[in-house]
C-alpha cells in the first residue's frame, strides 16, 4: 500500500507504557503552560475585561471540565496519538477528523509563537530592560531555546517528561508565592501604586459589560487550553489514565488562574502592565521583591516557557504521526525513531516550523500587539476542536447516555454544554465583529484550507481512512458503544 506521496506504508509505534499518571498530568499542565500563559495574556485580559479577569476564568471552567469529561470517555473507548483527529475521522466523518488534526496542529505550531517571544524578553531582562524590549533580539534568543527543547522533545516522551518535573514544582510554587505575597502587600500598603479587590471584578457589568466578556471568554479558553497533550500521549500512557489526567488538568489550572489573575494583576495601575506586556510578571516580581523577586519570576516564566514549547511540540508531533499512519498525511510523518520510539520526522519538521512562525509574527508588528492578536486566535482554534470533541463524545455514546442517571450527565449534560459554550463563542465573535483582520486571517483562514487539504488528501491519497475511516490506528475498548 502507499501514502499520498508513493512511498511505502510505515509500521511503527510509539513507545507504549512510558508514562504514567503524573507524568502525563505534569505534560498535560506544562501544555497549557500557567505561568507563562499568565505572563503572555494578563495584559490582554486587562484591555478586554479590565480586572474582571477571574469572571471569564471563572465561566469557562464547567464546559472545559465537561469537555474533558467527553476527552476522557473518547481516550476510555480508543487511546489514540491523534485524538481528536481520529475520535471525529471514526465517529462523525472522515473530512472532520482530518479538519479536526488540522486546526489541532496549526494551534500546536501557530501556538508557540506566545511562548517563544517571551522566552527570549524574560531571557534578556536578566541583563538589560532595553534588550528585553527588542523583538528582533527575543526572537534571535528565543530561536535558540526552541531548538533545545525540540533536541529534548526528539529524545523521548520519558526524557521529555521528565525536564517538565524538573521544572513543576518550582514554577507553581514560584506563582503561588508571589501572588500571596501580591495580595498580603497590597493590603498592607507594602506596595505603592496598586489597585485592591472590588466587587466590580467579579460581576459582568465590572467587565465592561457582556461583548467585552465574551473576549474575555476567547483569552480564558486560550489559558485553559492544552491541557488535552494528555490526549495526544495517550498511546504512550500506562492503562488507560491519559483522560483521568485531563481532568486533572483542568482542576488545577482552574485554582491556578484564579488565584494567579487577581493576584497578580493588582500590583499595578492598567498602564504600567500594558507598559510590560511583553514581561508583566517579571515586572510584577519587581514590584513585589525587587530585583531578586524579578530573578525569580523569570526564571520560572522561562521554565514553565521552554516546558510549553516542549509539550506542544510533543502534541503537534503525534498528531502529525497520527494522520501519516493513517495515510492522509506522507507516511514521512509517521516514521519512528527505533532507539528513542518518537516520530522524529514530524517533531524535527514542527520543532523548526515553529521558528519559522516566530520570525514571521516577529515581522508583522510590536509584541504586544503580536500577542494580543495570537492569544485571541488561539482561543478560536482551541473553541473549533473543543467543540468538535465533546460532540463527538456524545455521539459516540449516544445509546448508553440514558442508561444511569450518572451517565446522563457525565456523558451527555457536561459535554453538552461544552460544546454549546464554545459554539456559541464562535458564533458570537463573527456576528459582532468582534476580531480584527489578523485574528480572523490567522483563526478561520487556516481552518478553512484544512478542508481544501482534506479534499486533497482523499483524491490523491490511497489510504483507507476516508473510505472506512474504522481503519484509523489505535487500540480499542470492549465497550459498549454507539456502534
Amino acid at each position: 500500500m502507499s501514502d499520498i506521496d508513493g512511498s511505502p506504508e510505515v509500521e511503527a509505534d510509539l513507545k507504549q507504557n512510558a508514562l504514567g499518571l503524573g507524568d502525563t498530568v505534569v505534560l498535560a499542565m506544562a501544555s497549557s503552560g500557567p505561568t507563562q500563559s499568565i505572563a503572555a495574556s494578563i495584559a490582554a485580559l486587562l484591555i478586554a475585561v479590565r480586572y474582571a479577569g477571574f469572571l471569564p476564568i471563572a465561566v469557562c471552567f464547567v464546559p472545559m471540565l465537561g469537555i474533558a469529561i467527553g476527552y476522557q470517555r473518547l481516550n476510555a473507548w480508543r487511546p489514540s496519538a491523534g485524538a481528536t483527529y481520529s475520535w471525529v475521522g471514526r465517529v462523525i466523518n472522515p473530512h472532520a477528523g482530518f479538519f479536526s488534526g488540522w486546526i489541532m496542529l496549526m494551534y500546536y505550531t501557530v501556538g508557540t509563537v506566545s511562548l517563544t517571544p517571551i522566552l527570549g524578553s524574560y531571557t534578556l531582562s536578566f541583563f538589560s530592560n532595553a534588550a528585553a524590549g527588542n523583538k528582533f533580539a527575543a526572537a534571535a534568543v528565543g530561536t535558540a531555546l526552541d531548538i533545545l527543547v525540540l533536541v529534548v522533545a526528539a529524545l523521548g516522551v520519558k526524557l521529555s517528561a521528565r525536564f517538565q518535573w524538573g521544572w513543576a514544582l518550582f514554577e507553581y510554587a514560584c506563582l503561588l508565592a508571589f501572588s500571596v505575597a501580591a495580595i498580603a502587600l497590597i493590603y498592607t500598603n507594602g506596595l505603592q501604586h496598586t489597585v485592591k479587590v472590588a466587587g466590580s471584578w467579579f460581576t459582568i457589568s465590572g467587565a465592561g459589560g457582556f461583548h467585552a466578556l465574551i473576549g474575555g471568554l476567547v483569552i480564558a479558553i486560550f489559558l485553559y487550553s492544552g491541557w488535552d497533550t494528555a490526549a495526544y500521549v495517550g498511546e504512550e500512557v500506562k492503562g488507560r489514565q491519559a483522560g483521568r489526567a485531563a481532568l486533572a488538568s483542568v482542576v488545577l489550572l482552574f485554582v491556578v488562574y484564579s488565584i494567579g489573575v487577581v493576584a497578580l494583576q493588582g500590583v499595578a495601575p492598567n498602564a504600567a502592565m500594558q507598559a510590560h506586556a511583553s514581561d508583566a510578571l517579571a515586572f510584577a516580581g519587581q514590584r513585589i521583591a525587587g530585583g531578586v523577586g524579578k530573578n525569580l519570576m523569570i526564571v520560572a516564566v522561562l521554565g514553565g516557557t521552554l516546558a510549553s514549547l516542549q509539550a506542544a511540540i510533543v502534541s503537534a508531533a503525534r498528531i502529525s504521526f497520527a494522520m501519516g499512519r493513517d495515510q492522509v498525511f506522507p507516511t514521512w510523518f509517521a516514521q519512528v525513531s527505533p532507539r528513542y520510539r518518537t516520530p522524529m520526522n514530524a517533531t524535527i519538521l514542527l520543532g523548526l516550523l515553529n521558528v519559522v512562525f516566530l520570525w514571521g509574527s516577529t515581522l508583522v508588528g510590536p509584541i504586544s500587539t503580536a500577542l494580543a492578536d495570537i492569544v485571541s486566535t488561539l482561543g478560536l482554534m482551541a473553541a473549533m476542536f473543543y467543540l468538535l470533541t465533546a460532540g463527538t463524545a456524545i455521539w459516540c455514546y449516544r445509546r448508553s447516555i440514558a442508561s444511569s442517571a450518572g451517565s446522563f450527565f457525565l456523558g451527555g449534560v457536561l459535554p453538552a454544554f461544552g460544546a454549546a459554550f464554545m459554539l456559541f463563542v464562535i458564533v458570537y465573535e463573527l456576528a459582532t465583529n468582534a476580531l480584527n483582520g489578523v485574528e480572523i486571517a490567522f483563526g478561520f483562514g487556516t481552518a478553512a484550507l484544512g478542508l481544501v487539504l482534506s479534499l486533497i488528501s482523499s483524491r490523491v491519497g490511497r489510504g483507507t481512512f476516508y473510505t472506512d475511516p474504522t481503519t484509523s490506528h489505535g487500540e480499542t475498548a470492549e465497550l459498549e458503544l454507539a456502534g
